[in-house]
């Protein structure tokens, strides 16, 4: 199987999303050949830097005008028209590649590079099946394009959204993101906690902002501090470097216990050994905390994206919203001395996730493969 799997890297999660569906793919058949493209980065660096660097900076200094304009493009064919104008230019530079590559089947983890597939097909130019990966826990208009497929979802709320905004229900599959086997696979709270130098018997906390290190983790360091119940922490602040530092700094005047980590590859491990994780609502860290049953403290939502996942959450009782993080001192101590509702939300983490995704993933492949050979 020769799998093309386009992806762009704002953020973390549409990465990995597709290195995780990689690893799946190779595990089902070794003898794969799989590429994960970061789409705007390969067609050109400088497009790239452009395009994220202004994501990104649009959400750390003006979230509620990024939140405006995710609104507004959910609902708007005039920036929806803007879009498919950059992304047909886009999608004409990426054809060589998979026209070179000639892969069986393509997979989007991003709603840009769905787009860019969808004008290819409608231009004649490609006859590959392409999947689109939904990397959250709502839809949007910027995901849905003609010519998809298959929609994979992460759950079923979803398939009444896009059937809502005219996808045919026959494309929609239910089969979640998918995540690394190390976080389906269980690590001993006890060795993890003191391979830290924290304590196995102490609650802990787990502090997350995602890849970036986003949101007002110091703002909640500073209240979590504040909080009378004994606890210890830890804080991983990705590759937020200056977050790093400052954190090192609070710790040494802190009574609570506290491991400060920079960027990792164990989260699972820390997710597993934590009695609780505030973190920002995330597609990925979500996916990521519901296959390890872990409740979930929300705080600092992207507007728009973020805002619509946490509503999942709350809606389905997998999450408490802490508030306002400089204020969420008393949110905080009544969420930790509630044990079942921190048993509540940890069991019923188990009924939505979706730990066989990957693999789910891979028969979908399969599927649609051998559908369009049997149409040739």
């Amino acid at each position: 199987m020769k799998v093309l799997i386009l992806s762009i890297s704002a953020g973390g999660g549409h990465i990995h999303a597709a290195k995780a569906l990689e690893t799946y793919t190779t595990m089902n058949d070794p003898s794969s050949e799989i590429k994960i493209i970061d789409t705007l980065k390969y067609i050109n660096p400088l497009i790239d830097k452009v395009v994220i660097g202004s994501y990104l900076k649009s959400i750390k200094l003006s979230p509620s005008i990024f939140g405006k304009l995710y609104n507004f493009r959910d609902s708007d064919d005039g920036f929806a028209n803007v879009s498919n104008k950059f992304n047909e230019l886009m999608a004409l530079r990426i054809f060589p590649l998979i026209n070179e590559f000639a892969p069986d089947i393509i997979v989007s983890t991003h709603f840009f590079t769905t787009e860019m597939i969808s004008i290819l097909k409608l231009k004649n130019k490609i006859n590959i099946p392409c999947i689109c990966l939904l990397t959250d826990y709502s839809s949007h208009n910027a995901w849905i394009h003609d010519r998809i497929e298959a929609y994979v979802v992460s759950n079923s709320d979803m398939i009444v959204e896009m059937k809502e905004k005219g996808v045919d229900a026959s494309l929609i599959y239910d089969l979640g993101i998918p995540v690394k086997p190390d976080f389906i696979e269980k690590y001993n709270r006890n060795e993890t906690l003191t391979d830290l130098g924290l304590s196995p018997n102490r609650l802990t906390i787990l502090i997350m902002g995602g890849t970036l290190g986003l949101g007002k983790i110091r703002n909640l360091y500073e209240e979590l501090k504040r909080v009378e119940r004994d606890f210890q922490m830890i804080v991983i602040t990705g590759s937020n470097k200056k977050l790093y530092s400052e954190l090192i700094k609070l710790k040494a005047t802190s009574t609570k216990e506290t491991k400060v980590i920079g960027f990792t590859h164990e989260v699972n491990k820390y997710m597993q050994a934590c009695d609780l994780l505030l973190t920002k609502p995330g597609g990925l860290t979500i996916t990521e905390a519901l296959v390890c049953n872990t409740p979930l403290g929300l705080f600092s939502p992207i507007p728009g994206q973020e805002e619509k996942n946490a509503q999942f959450l709350l809606r389905h009782n997998l999450a408490v919203n802490i508030g306002d993080v400089k204020n969420c001192k008393e949110s905080i101590e009544n969420l930790i001395s509630n044990t079942l509702k921190l048993k509540e939300m940890s069991e019923i983490s188990g009924s939505f996730a979706k730990p066989n995704s990957g693999n789910d993933i891979y028969t979908l492949m399969n599927k649609l493969i051998e559908k369009r050979a049997a149409v040739k």
